[in-house]
């Protein structure tokens, strides 16, 4: 881990040339993204600023786990999304562009475990950054892919069948997406310790927790989904939504509260699952 954390002191002890390489690197991101009309205004300057700060917080790696969420996210969000488009405007509060507040809720846990590495340089962090990501990335995956299983998903609570694109919904498809995602991650991280000179049995365990952390991640995310997220009646279908609103007309709270939303439920989640991979990291 000590390559590691010389690799990841990139920020601190590199090039003036090499901050401004990364700099540029993460303008070009955020414009491509609002280009491709994946992001805000505001979202893409949220994620220029939150791309920059992990960067100086950790170096490559840091920047490297945010890229890799981005593009593949960005990539299955566009994937068949004529099918996906109309269960996401009936079904979810947001749909398009995402915007300043998901950008937040999906790499704000990453940048809580950034900062304490970046004081403390303890390697557990680099761990738990990864753990964050990997989340993010699993629950991304399972619900750009699960949505589109030909068999019904079901409520993590109840077992009982649930409407496709409902929070706390899942399915075998879902649930084998959401690992594929978590892995990605975890692997990447594992390839920069292997350019770092890093191997042997403690980076393959590493990789086994990131990978199970972003797993216990999404499964967090579905259980707080289904068990505390905000879920409505919907005054023009009589259906459940997410949208506490329809044509600006209020509807009716059917279960959970109504404060907890699917961004709250992200960066919840996902913050939980690199907490809990700390721990046990730091219990090596």
């Amino acid at each position: 881990m000590e390559n590691l954390t010389q690799y990841s002191l990139a920020a601190q002890t590199g090039s003036t040339l090499e901050h401004v390489i990364y700099i540029f690197l993460s303008l070009a991101v955020s414009v491509f993204a609002l280009r491709r009309n994946a992001l805000t205004l505001s979202a893409a300057l949220g994620a220029f600023f939150l791309a920059v700060a992990l960067y100086l917080a950790g170096g490559p790696l840091f920047f490297i786990l945010l890229m890799v969420f981005f593009f593949s996210s960005t990539f299955l969000s566009h994937f068949k999304a004529s099918l996906k488009d109309p269960i996401e405007v009936r079904m979810h509060a947001k749909s398009g562009p995402r915007d300043l507040v998901q950008v937040g809720a999906n790499g704000g846990a990453a940048l809580i475990m950034a900062i304490p590495f970046a004081l403390s340089q303890n390697p557990a962090y680099l761990v738990a950054v990864a753990a964050s990501f990997a989340a993010c990335n699993a629950d991304t995956w399972a619900s750009e892919i699960g949505i589109l299983s030909k068999k019904a998903p079901v409520s993590l609570l109840t077992l009982k069948p649930v409407s496709p694109g409902l929070s706390g919904g899942v399915s075998p498809l879902g649930f084998l997406a959401s690992l594929g995602g978590s892995a990605v991650v975890a692997l990447t991280y594992g390839l920069y310790q292997l350019a770092a000179g890093n191997s042997g049995v403690l980076l393959l365990m590493q990789i086994l927790m990131i990978t199970f952390g972003g797993l216990l991640g999404s499964v967090l995310d579905s259980f707080m989904g289904a068990a505390f997220q905000a879920k409505y009646i919907s005054h023009e279908t009589g259906e459940l939504t997410e949208k506490p609103v329809d044509n600006n007309k209020p509807n009716q709270l059917y279960s959970g509260l109504a404060f907890v939303n699917n961004d709250f439920v992200n960066f919840a989640s996902s913050l939980l699952a690199a907490s809990l991979v700390l721990f046990f990291v730091q219990l090596q």
